[in-house]
């Protein structure tokens, strides 16, 4: 059993920073789930454009607001609590906080 909390994990090798957002990976590929488990926040006033070639995401918005834009389509998304988008088709994508 995995059992760890965020607290846990600052200020080790799981706490990534990058210019517009922060995350805590919570779960990684090395801890043999088959997925991974992240809580991130992205920097208000920010935009974030991402594209995951290799994998697939979902993202479940706990708080705070924003704007997901869908590259493929140019389809524009509210980002609100409650809010989850899911990757699927490794899309390129936008999020605006």
């Amino acid at each position: 059993m995995i059992v760890r909390t965020t607290k846990q994990l600052r200020g080790t090798e799981r706490e990534v920073h990058a210019p517009t957002w922060s995350s805590t990976r919570l779960l990684l590929c090395k801890d043999g789930m088959g997925f991974s488990f992240h809580e991130t926040i992205i920097r208000a006033g920010t935009e974030t454009r991402m594209w995951y070639k290799h994998h697939v995401e979902a993202v479940y918005c706990i708080e705070g607001e924003g704007t997901l834009e869908d590259l493929t389509d140019g389809q524009t998304y509210r980002i609100e609590p409650g809010m989850m988008y899911a990757l699927n088709n490794h899309e390129r994508h936008v999020v605006r906080a």
